[in-house]
Parts: C-alpha cells; structure tokens; sequence
C-alpha cells in the first residue's frame, strides 16, 4: 500500500516516546527514507520493513540526530540481504561523513564479513549522491527535488519535494521560517514540516544564549501555521518536535489560529494512506 509512515518524530533529546527524525515514504514498491534518526532500523522492524527493502535514503542535513543510524542502516541492511548497492542522497559533505564511519568500522567489518560469509557481499557496496543541482532522483513514479532551506549556520540543509504521479509531497527538512519553502509548498497535498514547540531555560543544561539560538534556527507554531496557510497546503503533518513532550491541543490551537487546513500532529509510527 501506499503510504507516509513517520518511524520517527523526536529531536535530539532522548526520548522512549520519540525516537530520532526519520521518515519512510512508500510508494509503487518502492522505499524512500528520510534521515536516519536514533532507533530507524528498530522502527522499521515495527512497521515489517526490513532494511534490505530501503531503495534510497534522503539526507537533510548532517546535524547528528539525522545521520546517527545511517551505518546501522547499512550494515543491517545487509544482514537482512540486501544485494543492491546502499543509495544516499544528500547534501555536500555526506560523502566524506559516511566514508570516515566505514573507516572506523572496517575492522570490525572486515572481521566480520570474512568470518560470516554471507553470499551477499554486493549488498556492501554503496553510492553517495552529493546533491549540485535541484533535481535528485527520477524513477517511473517518483521524482525527487531538493528544497534550500535556512538552517544556518548548517550549510547546506534541504528539504524535498516528492512528486508521487499527481500527489505532491514536502517534507521541510530542518528550517527557520523560509520563504524559498513557502514557494515549494505550494498548493502541496502533503506538507511534512518540523517545529519548535517551546524551549524552557534549564540553567544545568542550557545558557540564555542556548536558548535563543536553538529557537533561531527553528520553526514556530504561528511560523508553521502561516507558511502552511500562505502556501496553500491540504494537509500539515508536524515532525521533529523540539522538545519530544509538549501539550498537544495547546500547540494545534495556536496553529489553527493561523492555518485553516487539515493538521496532523505527528506520532512515531503514525501511517497516513497515500
């Protein structure tokens, strides 16, 4: 069946309710994840995917509760037997990421592949597609364009449209408000985007200056709300709640305040039918 599934909903606190950003976008047989946040590979498990069945991977942007299972996906991948290469797209500086953590795993996977013997070791090779240019991936049913979005001093961040035949599909990626998003969302049928609930000042964790930079590069319910509404959207599914636990009829109020579309708060394993 068609689907979003979001694996992942949370930010980088940890949280046993919200496991890190990532989501799957499953369409015509075809497996699209988004991120690679804390706990996909489990998530997926959850959902009866296997991460052999991941066609490509999205990448947003490097900040490390958007990579930090990228390897696990690739190793459990090919445990689970995958024989195709591992495809990720994503921004400048993926490559060299992901080569540097295949470098301090190599000897435990050299050990590792030689001892076991698995008949698959095709499933160890892999791509990484530093996106230049807007559009990233064409298939028969899916095309895949990068979305700049503004969340410096992260250079470069994407968002990305995904067009499944006539359904359009954003997913905002990590951003403060963006207008070059605003474009892109426009009259979307889907628009996944990230917010900022709120950021209480810990003084064991946090100084006045955490706070306000930490909210800078983020999104705001009323921020959220208007882009959705400016752009048109039919359906605003949020993700990447800053901080995991919030009150959630609060938050859908001081959006609707602003977006007369259908909202969505986003929930781990949450599936919205395509």
């Amino acid at each position: 069946m068609n689907k979003i599934i979001l694996l992942g909903t949370g930010c980088p606190s940890p949280s046993h309710i919200r496991f890190g950003p990532s989501t799957l976008i499953s369409y015509q047989g075809v497996n699209l994840l988004i991120d690679a946040g804390s706990g996909v590979t489990q998530r997926l498990s959850e959902v009866g995917i296997q991460p052999s069945e991941i066609n490509h991977i999205l990448i947003t942007h490097l900040h490390s509760d958007h990579i930090v299972d990228l390897y696990q996906l690739y190793i459990s991948g090919w445990h689970t037997g995958r024989t195709e290469t591992f495809k990720i797209h994503g921004p400048k500086g993926l490559k060299a990421f992901f080569e540097t953590t295949l470098e301090a795993y190599n000897p435990e996977l050299s050990l590792r592949r030689d001892w076991e013997n698995r008949p698959n070791n095709s499933g160890l090779n892999y791509s990484v597609n530093e996106i230049d240019s807007t559009s990233v991936l064409t298939l028969e049913h899916i095309s895949v364009n990068k979305i700049d979005v503004d969340h410096y001093p992260v250079e470069p961040a994407f968002g990305y449209e995904i067009k499944l035949d006539t359904t359009k599909v954003i997913y905002s990626g990590d951003t403060r408000y963006c207008k070059n998003l605003e474009r892109a969302s426009h009259n979307a049928d889907y628009l996944i985007h990230e917010v900022l609930v709120d950021l209480p000042f810990n003084k064991t964790r946090m100084t006045e200056e955490t706070v306000t930079n930490v909210t800078d590069y983020h999104t705001s319910p009323k921020e959220v709300g208007l882009l959705a509404e400016n752009a048109k959207v039919k359906k605003l599914i949020l993700n990447h709640f800053v901080p995991p636990v919030f009150n959630e009829e609060k938050l859908d109020r001081e959006i609707k305040e602003h977006y007369s579309g259908e909202i969505v708060i986003g929930k781990d394993l949450l599936e919205i039918n395509l």
